[in-house]
């Protein structure tokens, strides 16, 4: 679903008045999404249908990050309140009317008029905005004040207190009435009087942000594994059976018939493990037997999911939504892996052809932080085998062997980030490493941030709300990447890489919008991103002079 105007839409009710009606209209088609650098421009169409007095028409470039979510009960039985926090992430303010020579002269003339007349018909004003690398929270004063709306029994945002230095984030949709991210240019039609309603517009847009420098491969990689050792069956021939069944017990157990296998399965992905907006998963699936035994092993079921943990802020209070997109699922295959001449320590690839090909949908945003939302993923992949014994393979009918056969599903996570596929320009990234070497840091240091975000996540995990991995957490295996859990080699003997942080300080890196000042748009292809359309909800749909205040508006 697009959220761009194609033509002049018809203005809502809220922005026009009887006689004067204002729409904007993009330049750019509606089939692309906004990155940084890139230039957003169009006409602000101003309709009369007859002479109007105006003073200004002013446009605006912003960026909002509003989350909603409701406070604990209190100890005496306080009922929950809802607590609101809003930053506003970009901010880019431009005047198209009156032009600059005219507003000069009339400063300097005395005697200036303080508004001018448009006759009736169809006015145009052209604007044009430069979209920037970071976000402009942490250098705003503070916006909301202690709002009036509050003494009324109305919701009111309380002022923000931790603010997010990085690249600006994606826009994010999904979470009605709880999270919102969105972009979009706004104009307003001053008019001289005070009684008449100034005539507002906007007109949204997604933005999808440029991917931080990446690591140079590593040639290892990073996993996630499980064991599993199947039980072995009992081989009990046919003469046994028949004794038994004319009440002649068998003078001993029936003997094992062999060792049941023990394997390990690995799922892995390349270091450092980043997947890319709509483009393939590049997962590598490996079956390693433990031991000497050589019995069949079936692959009968196969799942790769992504799953996002979103986490949200509105001041002390937190949440963790999940999402999941499935990218394959097959059951009921029945497919051998590797051969009944495999010894031990044979180690067998999962064919890739199972998952390659399917992309990331394009509803998927790419990882990020902001002051009071964040986003991060991980694969989750589930594995189903089937063992049914070398010995009963000839002697048992299928029907009997899928009743005896032993099955188990295996979950293997691996945390991963995934970044949205716009590499930065080469000039950028030059421009940074000249600003490096020469003493200076472009690149946002750890600090606050951090220490906010473990801060969180400390209290997630007390609360009982930390998202867990797949399967139990006596099984489920620890994640290579995950800075909590041990680092455990790919390969035994292999060189040990270089972490990004040491490389980039706070990764992802942010960069500095006075390096790329005069860096043209990036030209080249860019992934498609359609997160899913916003709702209705009031709470974040109002305008900010009827709930979301702005005071540099009033």
């Amino acid at each position: 679903m697009s959220h761009y105007h194609t033509g002049v839409p018809a203005a809502p009710p809220w922005s026009a008045s009887m006689s004067m009606q204002a729409s904007i209209v993009l330049d750019q088609p509606g089939n692309i999404s906004f990155t940084n650098l890139d230039e957003i421009s169009g006409r602000v169409v101003v309709r009369c249908s007859k002479s109007v007095d105006i003073s200004t028409i002013v446009v605006k470039l912003e960026g909002e990050s509003r989350t909603r979510l409701m406070s604990s009960p209190g100890p005496d039985g306080e009922r929950s309140k809802p607590q609101l926090e809003y930053h506003k992430i970009l901010y880019r303010v431009q005047m198209v009317f009156p032009p600059a020579d005219v507003l000069e002269g009339r400063s300097r003339t005395a005697s200036g008029k303080g508004s001018y007349t448009l006759p009736p018909g169809t006015h145009e004003y052209p604007w044009r905005f430069k979209l920037p690398f970071n976000n402009a929270c942490h250098s705003q004063k503070s916006m909301i004040a202690t709002s009036p709306l509050a003494t009324l029994g109305l919701e009111a945002p309380k002022v923000a207190t931790r603010h997010v230095h990085k690249t600006l984030p994606p826009t994010l949709s999904g979470f009605p009435g709880e999270a919102e991210i969105r972009y979009f240019v706004k104009a307003t039609v001053g008019r001289h009087s005070f009684f008449k309603e100034n005539p507002r517009t906007y007109t949204p847009f997604n933005f999808f942000p440029i991917e931080p420098p990446r690591s140079p491969p590593t040639g290892s990689q990073v996993y996630a594994r499980q064991k599993h050792a199947f039980a072995p069956f009992q081989d009990a021939p046919v003469k046994e059976k028949m004794k038994s069944i004319f009440g002649k017990k068998p003078s001993e157990p029936a003997p094992l018939a062999g060792d049941a296998p023990f394997i390990s399965v690995d799922a892995r992905l390349p270091e450092p493990a980043v997947l890319t907006c709509n483009q393939d998963i590049p997962l590598t699936i490996l079956l390693k037997r433990l031991n000497a035994s050589s019995d069949p092993i079936y692959l009968q079921s196969l799942q790769v999911s992504l799953i996002a943990s979103t986490k949200i802020r509105a001041h002390d209070v937190f949440r963790t939504e999940q999402n999941s997109w499935i990218i394959m699922s097959q059951s009921n295959m029945g497919i051998l892996v590797g051969s009944t001449a495999d010894t031990e320590g044979t180690e067998v690839a999962i064919n890739e052809g199972l998952w390659r090909g399917k992309a990331l949908p394009n509803t998927v945003a790419p990882s990020f932080e902001s002051c009071n939302i964040a986003r991060s993923y991980s694969l989750d992949v589930r594995i189903g085998l089937s063992y049914s014994g070398s010995s009963q393979a000839g002697k048992l009918s299928k029907a009997s062997m899928q009743r005896s056969a032993q099955n188990v599903v295996l979950p293997l996570r691996l945390e991963t980030q995934v970044y949205s596929g716009i590499a930065p320009p080469a000039e950028v990234i030059q421009r940074m490493a000249e600003a490096r070497a020469n003493g200076k840091q472009p690149l946002s240091e750890p600090g606050p941030a951090a220490a906010a975000s473990s801060a969180m996540d400390e209290k997630l995990r007390t609360e009982g709300r930390k998202s867990s991995t797949a399967g139990p957490s006596s099984s489920a295996p620890h994640s290579p990447i995950n800075p909590e859990a041990p680092q455990i080699p790919a390969r035994p003997g292999r060189p040990v890489p270089q972490q990004p942080q040491e490389e980039y300080g706070d990764a992802p890196p942010s960069y500095e919008d006075a390096i790329a000042s005069d860096v043209a748009p990036v030209d080249a292809p860019r992934p498609d991103y359609a997160p899913p359309p916003t709702g209705e909800d009031q709470t974040f749909k109002q305008d900010e002079k009827k709930g979301w205040v702005d005071f540099r508006e009033l």
